[in-house]
């Protein structure tokens, strides 16, 4: 990444890299109990799944964005058993305040193969905004959840 010519982005330390599976935002404790139950469930009906990290993307759209991320290659019809059809399997590399044109940060990262693993678990975090001069939000695991199989 360091040898790409990149706009002003604000990286993601290696530390907080993940793939979200399905994101809950806000919830209660009644509601977040509630969520830990069905996942429990959905893991355990899911196989592990074999992944890879390969390419890369942006959202909204790579010519007006906001997100730069690493995509991650898995048998679609598993990830669609475990995370639905909407959650696209990616990995947030960095982000920007101001939508920019990232399409040839894009384009250069087209044909990255990074690094494949074999996914055996599922944690369910929740997430706390930093204090005031700290960067990004940090993740807490409250329960890891084995996949069928593991």
């Amino acid at each position: 990444m360091s040898r790409l010519a990149t706009p002003d982005l604000r990286w993601v330390p290696s530390s907080r890299w993940h793939i979200t599976v399905e994101f809950l935002g806000e919830c209660g404790r009644h509601e977040a109990d509630r969520q830990l139950t069905r996942w429990t469930e959905r893991a355990a009906r899911s196989e592990p799944l074999d992944l890879a990290v390969t390419g890369a993307g942006a959202f909204p759209q790579a010519w007006r964005a906001r997100v730069f991320w690493a995509g991650v290659r898995t048998d679609p019809h598993a990830w669609r058993r475990l995370a639905g059809e909407v959650q696209q399997p990616h990995v947030t590399l960095a982000r920007t305040r101001e939508a920019q044109d990232l399409a040839t940060l894009v384009e250069a990262m087209s044909t990255y193969e990074g690094p494949s693993w074999r996914a055996t678990e599922v944690a369910f975090m929740q997430s706390h905004l930093r204090a005031s001069g700290e960067r990004g939000p940090r993740y807490e695991p409250l329960e890891y959840l084995p996949l069928a199989g593991s």
